[in-house]
């Protein structure tokens, strides 16, 4: 399943980038749809990867986040095939997105959906809490400090 379209690429990143991006003639002025179809394919199926483990597949609603890390993906598998370009950005992209996957396969992690693409029932008398788990937000005095870690 597609989570990204080549538009989606153009209203996140500089149509320069992407026109030199996916030729390799540098006189080129327009985006090559093969070569940026390609790696939001890639993009995609990297992520089905991640999220077969925890949902049936295709999911009939995907998150909008999944459009932005199939951007993303792809963004750094462009740059990566060309030398001339400053990866540095790209990879923390990268790295960022496969380390949400990561938690969401782990399941640390929600998507908003269940396992069977519906979105979950919101919790029943949820409280919110401090650390320390009292529901009045109280928080219990620290153990630790400066003056206690001094020594170690």
């Amino acid at each position: 399943m597609a989570y990204a379209l080549p538009s989606d690429m153009a209203a996140r990143y500089p149509n320069r980038d992407l026109v030199q991006l996916t030729n390799e003639d540098p006189t080129q002025t327009t985006v090559n749809a093969t070569v940026l179809q390609q790696a939001l394919d890639d993009a995609s199926a990297e992520l089905d990867g991640y999220l077969e483990s925890r949902f049936s597949l295709p999911l009939n609603d995907p998150p909008v986040v999944l459009n932005r890390l199939a951007c993303d993906i792809a963004m750094y598998r462009l740059q990566a095939l060309r030398p001339l370009h400053d990866l540095a950005d790209a990879r923390k992209r990268y790295e960022d997105a496969v380390e949400l996957l990561v938690r969401v396969t782990r399941g640390e992690v929600t998507l908003g959906l269940a396992a069977d693409n519906l979105e979950p029932p919101l919790a029943q008398s949820a409280v919110v809490t401090q650390a320390g788990g009292d529901p009045s937000g109280v928080l219990p005095a620290r153990v630790f400090d400066r003056g206690t870690l001094k020594s170690f």
